[in-house]
C-alpha cells in the first residue's frame, strides 16, 4: 500500500474533505490533490503536521500500514489542545483595523491589543506574526468573512519579489487583504491587488502608497458556512 492509498484511506476515516484539511493545515488544496493522485509524494514536514493536526490519526499506520487508521476508531472530531500547545498571538480584529493604520508608523504595542491563541504546530517558528480578522467576502470561498488568518510581515526589500498568494496590504489610509498574481512595484511601480471573489473587484497601488504588507500564511480559525 502506497502513502497515496493510507492517506485517501485516513481522510475517508476523518470524514473531512481535502478543502478542509488545506484550510486547516493553512496549504494550498491542490498540494494534496497532487499528492493522492500520485504526482507528488507528501513530505516529511507535510505528515508531520497532519499527525499534529489530528492527533486521533495513528501514525503506525500512516507512516508503516500498520492499522487500526485511527487510535480512537470511528470518530471524526479533533482532539483539544492544551494550553502548553497554544502561543497568544496580537490580535488585528476588523475593528481594530482604522487605529492599526494611524498607529503604524509609531509602533503597535503588543501590550495594548488583543490576543488570540494559535498552536505552536501552525506558528512554525514565525517571527512578528499577527491575526488578522477577515472582512467581507471578497476573498471567499477561501477566506469568508470572520475567517481569522496568521499573518507575517514582509521586508519592504521583498515587497516585488511577493506573487501568487494572499497578502495584508497597508497603504495610505487603507488595510485589505487581497490576492497579489502579476507584482509589477520592480518594473512598473505600482501593485494590482485582486479579489478571489468575482464581485470583489480589484485596486492598483502606487509603490509610494504602501506602507506595510504581511503574507497570509494560515487560517487558524474560520466560521460555518
Amino acid at each position: 500500500m502506497t502513502i497515496q492509498d493510507r492517506l485517501k484511506q485516513v481522510f475517508d476515516a476523518l470524514g473531512i474533505t481535502i478543502y478542509q484539511i488545506s484550510k486547516e493545515l493553512g496549504e494550498n488544496p491542490s498540494k494534496f490533490y497532487n499528492i493522492l493522485n500520485g504526482r507528488a509524494k507528501p513530505s516529511y514536514d507535510t505528515i508531520m503536521s497532519l499527525l499534529t493536526c489530528y492527533p486521533q490519526i495513528s501514525s503506525d499506520f500512516l507512516i508503516r500500514g500498520k492499522l487500526p487508521v485511527l487510535n480512537t476508531p470511528e470518530t471524526n472530531v479533533r482532539l483539544m489542545t492544551s494550553d502548553d500547545d497554544t502561543l497568544e498571538v496580537p490580535f488585528i480584529p476588523v475593528k481594530f483595523y482604522a487605529s492599526f493604520v494611524e498607529s503604524y508608523a509609531d509602533g503597535i504595542n503588543g501590550a495594548d491589543m488583543e490576543t488570540f491563541r494559535v498552536r505552536k504546530a501552525v506558528m512554525k517558528n514565525q517571527k512578528q506574526a499577527v491575526v488578522l480578522e477577515i472582512s467581507g467576502n471578497s476573498m471567499s470561498p477561501q477566506l469568508i468573512h470572520g475567517a481569522k488568518v496568521l499573518a507575517v510581515p514582509v521586508s519592504d526589500s521583498n515587497w516585488e519579489y511577493q506573487s501568487g498568494g494572499v497578502y495584508a496590504v497597508m497603504y495610505r489610509d487603507y488595510f485589505v487583504v487581497k490576492r497579489i498574481r502579476d507584482n509589477e512595484l520592480l518594473t512598473r511601480k505600482y501593485l494590482t491587488l485582486h479579489s478571489d471573489n468575482p464581485n470583489g473587484g480589484n485596486v492598483t497601488v502606487p509603490l509610494q502608497d504602501i506602507r506595510g504588507i504581511w503574507k497570509i500564511v494560515s487560517i487558524v480559525e474560520a466560521p460555518v458556512e
